[in-house]
């Protein structure tokens, strides 16, 4: 399931959510633990099994608007037409881990993507009704 896709002049970004859970934990390569991690060792949830999903600060247009002023769209990759999906762990302190591509598009594409989404903002954690858990998720970034 795929939630509507968000457009910019530059660029868009989709949300998906119906990824494999144990695909998360294959070759991702740890960017930065927060101190008490709650996904070590724990069960990572999928989003569909969220009553909150976990959410860039301000929400969809907020995250659209903060990677619009970091992502251009390189020369080499003029041509490509495919998206970097870059999958990532919301800690329950909001901290990104486990970032990584999940499906690459161009080396360039993923190289401008992966930096993006390592520079984010602590996100707003997902929950289980009121029980902040540590959630798997997956971002398409689109360069237009």
């Amino acid at each position: 399931m795929r939630t509507p896709i968000l457009t910019n002049i530059s660029f868009m970004v989709a949300l998906c959510a119906l990824m494999p859970l144990g695909s998360c934990r294959s070759g991702a390569a740890t960017v930065m633990d927060a101190p008490a991690d709650c996904c070590k060792g724990k069960t990572v949830y999928d989003v569909p099994e969220l009553s909150t999903a976990p959410h860039f600060p301000g929400g969809d247009a907020a995250m659209v608007a903060w990677l619009g002023n970091r992502l251009t769209r390189p020369a080499v990759a003029h041509d490509v037409k495919e998206s970097p999906l870059i999958q990532f762990h919301v800690t329950c302190e909001g901290t990104l881990t486990e970032i990584a591509v999940k499906v690459p598009a161009h080396p360039a594409l993923d190289s401008l993507a992966l930096k993006a989404v390592r520079e984010m903002p602590r996100w707003t954690p997902g929950k289980i009704k009121d029980k902040v858990v540590c959630t798997f998720y997956v971002l398409p970034v689109n360069f237009e």
